[in-house]
């Protein structure tokens, strides 16, 4: 995929020039490529928010059979056509270069809440269903799905069974740039009759969470708020301070981030203003926050100015190149190159792989690296 319409020869030498003139110059100006060939000076004027990657949305989600699609369609069309998309397994997208992976939990403390999901069981029987194995879902602990009932079907159907498949590919390519783990904390019920509600996530809930979180990924796995506020009063300022790890030092990490609303971000801190003890950062909404660390600003071409002014400061930014099927069912690169231009640090994507039957749209970066100097951070 090339950017802004401009050719490979020319983009990398367009990267060459603004890492020449940053602070980063030497650290990034003989290739665009930081994790499969380490800049020549290892790494050592460059930050983990000094990169850019792509990642993927709703990275567990396999495709609706079409019985069950079906019901979606009759019930809401629109719905349909926004459901229908898939992922390869976690481990293939981290072979292709994903950096950012993003997971639905709901809380599911006794196991077996999610085990009879509506549509399997109402489709059973038709053409083309497909069996459900609810095997896993009988278990106590966290569950990965989209929506219960409705769209359930998981390339790993648990929080632990997620986290240990990216674990194990962590350990097997410990050069990797860090690993942004989104996670949204999926509650209530749906319009579509007869669903299911999720639990609410109370502290308690998130107190669960973090133990399954570290059952999986040490501490030095992780990258912590701790970590990065480091002896600065506040994250906020740790950040403003640019004190992220140095890449070299956040090469097989991974860190967590809790997309989520406001009220869901007091219930997750329980009452710790700069996450302290905690290993997930959250969704800082608010860059005056004293947990500010971490963005998802989903509209790169709405939100541009927005995001390129929160990477400059310092924050780290996840943003979408594509939503609900759009740009590749119309074949529109129109915010894919907004996302990259922002310079946000994360850009996640649908469509790694191009759905040949939409389109030719795909989101990689040029040469298919998986993470190259921030066009932002790299400027002068």
């Amino acid at each position: 995929m090339q950017l802004i319409s401009t050719s490979p020869s020319l983009l990398f030498a367009s990267l060459l020039l603004l890492c020449s003139s940053s602070v980063h110059a030497g650290d990034c100006q003989k290739t665009t490529d930081i994790e499969r060939e380490r800049c020549t000076i290892a790494d050592t004027g460059l930050r983990m928010n000094d990169l850019q990657a792509v990642g993927s949305h709703n990275s567990y989600k396999l495709a609706i059979p079409a019985p069950e699609l079906a019901r979606i369609r009759a019930y809401n069309e629109r719905s349909a056509i926004t459901l229908d998309y898939s992922h390869l397994p976690l481990k293939e997208q981290l072979n292709l270069g994903m950096r950012q992976i993003e997971l639905d939990v709901v809380y599911d403390p006794e196991g077996g809440r999610f085990a009879d999901p509506l549509l399997p069981r109402e489709t059973a029987g038709e053409p083309g269903a497909q069996a459900y194995d609810a095997a896993q879902m009988q278990k106590p602990g966290f569950k990965v799905l989209h929506s219960q009932d409705i769209d359930v079907r998981s390339n790993c159907m648990t929080w632990i069974l997620c986290l240990s498949e990216i674990r194990s590919w962590s350990q097997a390519n410990p050069e990797h740039v860090p690993i942004l783990i989104m996670l949204n904390a999926k509650e209530g019920g749906s319009a579509y009759p007869g669903v299911e509600p999720a639990l609410d996530f109370n502290e308690a809930a998130y107190s669960a969470l973090d133990a399954e979180t570290l059952s999986v990924f040490s501490w030095h796995e992780i990258i912590t708020p701790d970590l990065v506020r480091g002896d600065h009063p506040t994250l906020r300022e740790a950040v403003l301070a640019n004190n992220w790890p140095r890449l070299d030092d956040a090469r097989g990490k991974v860190f967590f981030a809790l997309d989520e609303r406001p009220e869901k971000v007091r219930t997750y801190a329980r009452d710790k203003a700069s996450l302290q003890g905690l290993p997930m950062f959250v969704n800082s909404i608010d860059s005056s926050a004293d947990h500010a660390a971490y963005f998802t600003i989903n509209d790169p071409e709405g939100a541009f100015e927005r995001i390129q002014a929160t990477v400059t400061q310092g924050f780290i930014v996840r943003t979408r190149a594509d939503a609900n099927t759009i740009e590749a069912r119309q074949d529109s690169t129109e915010r894919r190159e907004a996302a990259f231009a922002s310079g946000a640090q994360y850009i996640s994507t649908d469509y790694y792989v191009p759905r040949l039957e939409f389109s030719s749209y795909q989101v990689q970066l040029p040469s298919g690296s998986a993470a190259r100097c921030n066009p932002v951070r790299c400027a002068p």
